[in-house]
């Protein structure tokens, strides 16, 4: 008989003290993935240089291509995006039909430490000939930032393709 209770005290305290273990073991994985014990992302900004520059500016181009509205008003600097709303721009600029098409930047100046002006050339989908441009690039909170033509702002803020 005593093996007998021997056996069935093992047969209970065992699984018992494997489970107090397991919860022990849950709560100290638990622990270990606390906000506080993960490792720091931090946030690195853009080089401040012509190179960064230009590859802002082929971003805004490629996103105008394809028809990505939002994500080329994305790239706007913060003042233009305070003169139309991203919704307003939107749904204004799916309108115009002169904005894709192929974008090639021929060239970068910088100005100086935070701005660069682009040179560019755009071929419209419909085949109207092509046209130069430039604009100005400005480094702000650690990204470029794409400033769109005084022009075109003005049209945009009329409810017009510019």
């Amino acid at each position: 008989m005593t093996r007998t209770f021997r056996g069935l005290a093992l047969a209970i305290a065992v699984p018992l003290i494997l489970s107090a273990a397991a919860a022990c073991s849950d709560s100290k994985d638990d622990e270990a993935d606390s906000p506080s014990d993960r490792p720091t992302v931090e946030v690195t900004a853009q080089p401040q240089d012509a190179q960064s520059a230009q590859v802002a500016a082929e971003q805004l181009f490629d996103n105008l291509s394809e028809g990505d509205w939002a994500g080329a008003y994305d790239l706007w600097t913060d003042d233009a995006k305070a003169s139309i709303g991203k919704d307003a721009y939107i749904e204004l600029v799916a309108t115009c039909t002169g904005q894709q098409g192929q974008y090639q930047v021929t060239g970068v100046t910088p100005v100086d430490d935070s701005t660069a002006t682009i040179k560019w050339t755009h071929t419209p989908v419909a085949g109207s000939g092509q046209t130069t441009g430039q604009n100005t690039v400005k480094y702000q909170s650690g990204v470029w930032r794409f400033v769109p033509d005084p022009a075109a702002l003005a049209a945009y803020k009329q409810n017009k393709c510019p």
